[in-house]
């Protein structure tokens, strides 16, 4: 079935073509958007240093840290999972079954086999590339982080303005799934590079032609960095060497968020220019409290197997992605003037509502009474993390911008 996907960040952007042709020697024709996503770090139940993990991987405690939010939108995991399932059965050695879930004789040994690889990546940290991407652990990582990488990555590309069939370089690649999610929504041709062959050996089986164990010397369009910076030991020297449009993906952890903000930072003074999800080039606003990271959420529909696994494994199938997203370039881009994005929601209070922007001015409080409520500005009641808002006529108060009876609020 096709991949229908609502954003709460509603932008058209010009020059995208989302499903256009692009078949070529280097990648394969665009798909209709498909994906999946969630934020790796789960754990299995009964541990209580894996449930603390787990909240952690999950963005951290509502209670103990304020996270500026970018809410996606709705994200269904389509052709793959039959292609993701095979490969798995392969590298795992089961016995087979249907195309869509595994049969009964292999839910146990799979669902060892994501537990071990968990363990080794969230708990104990034994198993960093290149061991995630051998034997079993590799089948592993098919079965589970392959669909949330993929569906991460595709609602990143979503928040800019991307030029068709792009000519694409996926950077610690793993088996493609960050190229694959790019391929299908924009088209053009993709190269994965890993230093793990096994790895790339199930990209190409999965549909990307191109793949290489060395940095390609080239130009591209867009490079994908996904779950990769937080494993470098420079990830500043890394993206300095990366061309064209770069999207990166990290966890939303707060540790691996902040680190990408305080990146995003030093990049900036060096020329480079913040595309999304953020409309200032100045420091980003989020860094001032040390409680503070900026995340996105993507909803899904996971594949029958992968709500097998839950189940086996304790390990959570949220319908929500938690993830971190930055889309850099080399040249400034468009400012809407006016144009803001909220990144929260507080609780309701008394006769007001307050939501938190964030634009060219930096993060603030956007605030509107409700004896001011009025048809122009009717769409502040429903504002989500994520949506893009254009003001007219507010006022600058001590608790923030402030809407008044005759202040215009629309979707941008």
């Amino acid at each position: 079935m096709a991949a229908l996907l609502r954003y709460a960040v509603r932008r058209n952007a010009p020059g995208r073509a989302v499903g256009a042709a692009g078949d070529s020697a280097g990648g394969r024709c665009a798909r209709p958007a498909g994906a999946a996503c969630r934020a790796t770090g789960v754990c299995a139940p009964g541990d209580r240093r894996a449930r603390r993990l787990r909240s952690a991987a999950s963005g951290g405690s509502a209670g103990s840290a304020a996270r500026a939010g970018i809410r996606l939108g709705a994200v269904i995991l389509d052709g793959h999972a039959p292609a993701l399932l095979a490969r798995a059965r392969a590298l795992l050695r089961l016995p087979g079954g249907p195309s869509a879930e595994l049969s009964a004789a292999e839910v146990r040994p799979a669902a060892r086999a994501v537990l071990e690889l968990h363990e080794g990546l969230v708990g104990d940290h034994a198993l960093a590339r290149p061991a995630t991407y051998a034997g079993r652990h590799l089948g592993a990582y098919l079965l589970w982080w392959w669909p949330q990488t993929y569906v991460k990555v595709q609602a990143t590309l979503t928040m800019v303005a991307l030029p068709p069939a792009p000519r694409i370089l996926d950077v610690g690649s793993g088996p493609g799934p960050a190229a694959l999610a790019a391929l299908d929504l924009l088209g053009g041709e993709a190269t994965c590079f890993d230093s793990a062959e096994e790895a790339l050996a199930e990209a190409r089986a999965l549909g990307v032609v191109r793949t290489t164990r060395v940095l390609p010397d080239e130009d591209f369009d867009l490079t994908l960095v996904a779950n990769v910076l937080s494993e470098v030991p420079d990830p500043l020297a890394l993206v300095r060497r990366l061309r064209g449009i770069v999207a990166v993906v990290e966890p939303a952890l707060r540790e691996t968020g902040r680190a990408l903000l305080s990146l995003r930072d030093l990049l900036l003074r060096e020329g480079w220019f913040a595309l999304a999800p953020c409309f200032t080039q100045g420091p980003c606003p989020a860094l001032v409290s040390a409680k503070d990271w900026c995340t996105a959420e993507a909803r899904w529909d996971p594949p029958p197997f992968f709500r097998q696994l839950a189940d086996a494994t304790g390990l959570r199938a949220d319908e929500v992605l938690s993830f971190v997203p930055l889309v850099l370039g080399r040249h400034a881009p468009d400012a809407p003037p006016d144009v803001w994005r909220v990144v929260g929601v507080a609780p309701p209070e008394k006769g007001k509502k307050r939501v938190w922007i964030c634009g060219a001015e930096g993060r603030v409080p956007l605030v509107r009474l409700d004896r001011d409520r009025r048809p122009h500005n009717e769409t502040f009641e429903g504002l989500r993390r994520g949506d893009r808002v254009r003001l007219q006529g507010t006022e600058r108060r001590g608790d923030g911008l402030r809407l008044h009876p005759d202040s215009r609020l629309d979707s941008a």
